[in-house]
């Protein structure tokens, strides 16, 4: 059995914002523009998501092609740097907000430098490629890894230090349970759907001293809704409105 041991980046906030694909409510999403929104917005993390092109740079991608968010067609994987780097980010339903490009996740470790966490959603690639970006930015204190659960063994085995974030299964059904998910796949911190929470799993959670930072992007997040969800003892969560979260934080004296 794991335990954990990683040190989960740490923040002045006792509530830990974390926006999600970056701060991308005037930007388009895991752009490096997204990324210093959600500097400039004051969140504590940045969610981003990395693929692996064919010619094995890493770059800042949620989908597996590049379809949805640019000018160009093609998966990821097999396209070339050079033909990535051509491509225009933009979005059709969102005409007014500029054009953009695809970053590295070279260059986006450089913007956050300093300024901002990251919770890198590791979706394709060479996990040992990106623990030595990370190395060699010098950011390791700034990482949380997010992946799937059977990959846990292989980031404790080619970077201890890095803590994981992951989401537990569907059947776990007692607090006892999710903290012995937990524990045996060495996960720092819980994320998933705010809804399959109660307080006793968080309470159960925190005692173990494992943190739970669920998802709580929807279309509409205003106060009552944040009011809602953070009632039930969460310490932080990944939004798509950041700048509304910490506003409402501030106005309710927890931030």
């Amino acid at each position: 059995m794991f335990t954990q041991g990683a040190e989960v980046p740490s923040s002045p906030q006792d509530f830990i914002v974390i926006a999600h694909r970056g701060n991308h409510s005037h930007a388009h999403e895991n752009t490096l523009t997204a990324l210093q929104n959600a500097i400039d917005a004051g969140a504590d993390y940045a969610e981003i998501d990395v693929r692996r092109t064919s010619d094995g740079y890493h770059v800042l991608m949620h989908d597996e092609t590049v379809d949805r968010m640019t000018d160009g067609h093609g998966a990821v994987r097999q396209l070339a740097l050079s033909q990535i780097q051509q491509l225009q980010v933009r979005d059709l339903s969102r005409p007014q907000i500029a054009a953009d490009r695809i970053p590295t996740f070279t260059e986006a470790l450089q913007v956050i430098k300093g300024r901002l966490h990251i919770y890198l959603d590791f979706k394709e690639g060479d996990r040992l490629a990106v623990v030595k970006a990370i190395r060699d930015a010098g950011v390791g204190r700034r990482i949380l890894i997010y992946d799937d659960i059977e990959a846990a063994p292989e980031w404790h085995r080619i970077a201890p230090e890095l803590p994981l974030i992951a989401s537990p299964p569907g059947d776990l059904k007692t607090p006892e349970q999710l903290v012995q998910f937990a524990k045996a796949h060495g996960i720092e911190v819980l994320d998933g759907a705010w809804k399959s929470y109660s307080r006793a799993k968080i309470q159960a959670a925190n005692r173990a001293g494992v943190k739970v930072w669920p998802d709580i992007q929807a279309r509409e997040e205003d106060g009552d809704y944040f009011a809602k969800v953070l009632q039930l003892g969460f310490t932080g969560v990944q939004t798509d409105h950041p700048e509304e979260l910490i506003a409402w934080l501030k106005e309710h004296h927890r931030r």
